[in-house]
């Protein structure tokens, strides 16, 4: 069925110029699956967690790139005394693609869209 709705997705993508983009949820990796492997990583953590994508191998196995997306919470303050609140920062890895080599950055949400994050040195973070 996956290989059926990839290749309706690809046809319509080929069809109109489109760029098709679908999300999947991850699920915690439980200890028989250590010796899972999809793309670059064997799994990926999120919130702490060891996490892979729901769908599996099969699904995997549909797409031409994939794209792994995570948030960490962090202390924002000096020391505990001058504990401000938590900051959420997001990040964004390639994890799979022909044309693209392995790399990540971080980004931020904003009213006027998704921006990249630029350290002080004008490098992308």
């Amino acid at each position: 069925m996956f290989f059926k709705i990839s290749s309706k997705l690809r046809f319509y993508s080929h069809k109109f110029g489109l760029a098709v983009v679908l999300t999947n949820q991850v699920v915690d990796v439980m200890q028989s699956s250590d010796n899972l492997r999809i793309g670059n990583s064997a799994f990926f953590c999120s919130s702490g967690r060891r996490v892979c994508a729901a769908l599996g191998l099969s699904w995997a196995n549909c797409v031409n790139t994939r794209l792994f997306m995570w948030r960490e919470e962090e202390r924002v303050g000096e020391d505990c005394e001058s504990f401000e609140g938590m900051q959420t920062r997001r990040f964004i890895r390639v994890v799979f693609a022909p044309h693209l080599p392995d790399s990540s950055c971080e980004f931020v949400i904003r009213r006027e869209g998704v921006l990249g994050c630029i350290d002080d040195n004008g490098q992308r973070k």
